[in-house]
């Protein structure tokens, strides 16, 4: 057979995929090369069918099926195969001809036919049940497929929801002005006595340095400085600021006291030396709630 291009042509780029793969005869594989060796276009073809080529080398084979699903198809098979090595019509059979007499047949009648014919059923049904047995184990074993990647799609959940816990409990340690108010309210929320003044405070008799019904809060004196006033603190957290380590004080409002003030304290003071006041980061005024 002659070739669907001569020396003089471009060769197909179906000719230049044999060249790859070894198909061409050791003549035309010598033209050919000779061609590519003064054709860019064409070797540049060849090249790329050599890349596509080693791509495909390096492609994953089929996943291997488990061991024990294995194990369970051959065993139903061999299973099968016995149970059916001595079929239920025969073993009947056998059992008649012992237990009762031959039945005779009518004169003139011919004796059933007990030949190939018969024989033939008896296959076809051994047959349909093996194959019937062999897509039985088949079904369980992707179901034992299934159930394993069900069994562990949980723990895949449970990991994200832990992911997704820990950033919520980062965020909420966090002072900057975005999360500044959820924090000033759970804190509030937190500390019941803090979202009303006493007696005395409603009653006017004290200032708003009056201390609270509850717990009064422990704050580092230099963290207190850092706020500019004397008054009692309703509440106090420690997180952190732009990455800095901050203290949360939240404060009754100066002159409204349906209303809380709250200050972000640098907590680097506690730590200094000589000690000196906090430097305050932020503060916003929100309601009591």
């Amino acid at each position: 057979m002659t070739s669907t291009a001569d020396t003089e042509q471009h060769p197909d780029v179906s000719e230049i995929s044999d060249l790859t793969d070894g198909l061409l005869s050791p003549s035309r594989t010598a033209e050919v090369r000779e061609h590519l060796d003064s054709c860019a276009l064409c070797a540049d073809v060849h090249a790329s069918l050599e890349e596509i080529r080693g791509l495909l080398g390096t492609l994953p084979g089929p996943s291997r099926m488990p061991d024990d699903v294995a194990e369970r198809i051959d065993a139903a098979l061999a299973a099968e195969v016995l149970r059916q090595a001595d079929p239920p019509e025969a073993a009947a059979a056998h059992v008649s001809r012992e237990t009762s007499p031959p039945a005779r047949t009518p004169a003139g009648h011919p004796r059933a036919a007990t030949g190939p014919g018969r024989s033939a059923g008896v296959r076809r049904r051994r047959r349909n049940a093996v194959l019937g047995a062999v897509f039985g184990t088949a079904a369980v074993g992707v179901s034992v497929l299934l159930l394993r990647a069900a069994a562990q799609a949980p723990s895949d959940n449970s990991a994200a929801d832990a992911q997704v816990s820990k950033s919520s409990v980062a965020a909420a340690k966090d002072f900057s002005d975005p999360f500044l108010r959820s924090q000033v309210d759970a804190l509030l929320a937190g500390n019941p006595a803090a979202k009303h003044t006493d007696s005395t405070h409603r009653n006017g008799a004290a200032s708003d340095n009056s201390p609270l019904l509850g717990q009064v809060p422990v704050v580092p004196a230099c963290v207190e400085q850092g706020t500019g006033r004397n008054a009692a603190v309703l509440a106090v957290e420690q997180g952190t600021y732009e990455g800095r380590k901050a203290y949360l004080l939240v404060l009754p409002h100066p002159t409204d006291s349906a209303q809380v003030q709250a200050y972000v304290i640098d907590a680097s003071c506690v730590s200094a030396t000589p000690p000196a006041k906090g430097k305050l980061l932020l503060t916003h005024v929100y309601p009591r709630g």
